[in-house]
């Protein structure tokens, strides 16, 4: 008997993927470089990874173009392939032009990243780089660069929004800006003022990465109230406050480094603010104490807490309890990793004797071994059963995590305690597996191109 799905059309033929019209072939090869499986977030489309990919014959989308004379054509004659670019301290700026002519006028992804140790052979060609990707304005949509020297930055800035108010990045929707310069490590005024005037609401996700947080409290509100994702690579207490009341909109905010040390460096008086629409705050890792950032802050619409302690002070679920009770917002997730054994069994006990924390359905806590006996966590998970819905019960663990050094607890079906690198949210690929992120000393899931 003749399977017809295994059969070509004449009888004896087999089908291989080199029969799939040209328009399916592509969408496996798009799925394959940028589908990432996120629909665990609560919104992908903000919280989401941007993939790009660095130039290279072993991984996508050349790759493709190696295997036969079909693939090749079906690859080259398919724009979005080749629009989502990453350069990265060496490139081929011919190979950089030929990637802009393929993607043909196909919205861009580009990520550059080229800092003061760029070698002395490409360093000449950055000029002509940069104008090169200038030209494609118009098709900017997600954006990272980070660039050798401050006036760099502040020519991008001026090049992007050449008049107060004025641009022609009208795609532009993820913008991340990079100031690593210890000697100039602000934006200066002007250039914090022209960048504030952006004018094109389809800008709603904006990063920033440099030793120091912009302040655009007394900046034009253009950019700052469209935004409703924003990532920090560091702050402050007081710069986080700022913030929230200037991005008013926000809805996802991510912090790798937040130093809540009682001196904050920032230097600025810290004012009760409710971030009203913020839905999730994911901080990579805390420097100091997170419930003094947290006292004076209500989120009445927070769905998902995410934090990582190197250091615990006791008596931190109080606190913890008093914000969620005092933002009165219905917490859908929350994710604990703390590695100091200050969170003991003390501390555990009365989270887990707390309904604030019980009536969470999907609650991660990672603790030091050295914070409890290893009978602990099985014994607590037990005695907090009868307080879970019923549904949840199924799900509720307690297992030892060699690699992280610690006792994993909690219940439900979501694990999003992430630590993410600098580049997030663009997540560059090449032919070797590169970390999407990690969960406190254990590297998270790989991708590769």
């Amino acid at each position: 008997m003749t399977r017809s799905n295994d059969m070509g059309p004449e009888s004896g033929t087999l089908l291989t993927i080199n029969h799939l019209p040209p328009e399916v072939l592509a969408a496996i090869f798009h799925t394959y470089m940028f589908c990432e499986g996120e629909s665990v977030l609560i919104d992908p489309g903000l919280e989401g990874m941007v993939s790009v990919f660095l130039p290279g014959p072993r991984s996508a989308p050349l790759l493709f173009c190696g295997v036969c004379s079909y693939w090749r054509n079906v690859a080259i004659s398919t724009p979005a392939l080749w629009a989502a670019i990453a350069i990265r301290q060496t490139f081929h700026l011919g190979t950089v032009e030929l990637w802009l002519q393929r993607s043909q006028n196909h919205p861009l992804s580009l990520f550059v990243s080229l800092d003061c140790s760029v070698s002395p052979e490409i360093k000449p060609l950055v000029p002509r780089l940069l104008e090169t990707l200038y030209g494609h304005i118009p098709r900017w949509q997600q954006v990272s660069i980070r660039l050798p020297k401050p006036e760099d930055t502040y020519k991008l800035v001026f090049t992007l929004i050449p008049n107060e108010g004025e641009s022609s990045a009208v795609l532009l929707q993820n913008l991340q800006l990079s100031r690593e310069y210890r000697e100039s490590a602000q934006l200066d005024p002007e250039a914090l003022a022209r960048l504030s005037s952006f004018p094109h609401s389809t800008l709603r996700r904006f990063s920033w990465s440099g030793f120091t947080t912009p302040d655009p409290s007394h900046m034009s509100t253009t950019l700052w109230t469209n935004l409703q994702q924003v990532s920090l690579e560091k702050t402050t207490t007081g710069s986080l406050y700022l913030f929230l009341k200037t991005c008013r909109n926000i809805r996802h905010l991510n912090i790798n480094a937040l130093h809540t040390v009682p001196d904050d460096p920032s230097g600025l008086p810290i004012k009760s603010t409710t971030a009203r629409n913020l839905q999730t705050l994911n901080v990579g890792f805390v420097m100091g104490n997170l419930m003094s950032s947290f006292e004076f802050l209500r989120t009445p619409n927070l769905k998902r807490l995410s934090f990582q302690h190197n250091g615990y002070p006791r008596g931190q679920i109080t606190a913890l309890q008093g914000f969620l009770e005092r933002s009165g917002c219905n917490l859908r997730s929350l994710f604990i990793v703390c590695k100091w054994p200050s969170f003991d069994e003390a501390e555990t006990e009365k989270m887990m004797q707390s309904s604030v924390f019980t009536s969470i359905p999907h609650l991660s806590l990672r603790i030091s071994e050295k914070a409890c006996d290893p009978t602990f966590p099985q014994a607590i998970i037990s005695e907090t059963l009868p307080q879970l819905q019923l549904e949840w019960r199924a799900t509720a663990y307690a297992r030892y995590e060699p690699k992280n050094r610690s006792y994993h607890l909690g219940w439900g079906t979501l694990d999003l305690a992430r630590m993410y690198n600098v580049d997030y949210p663009f997540l560059v690929k090449d032919s070797k597996p590169s970390r999407k992120w990690a969960v406190s000393l254990s590297d998270g899931p790989w991708t590769c191109a």
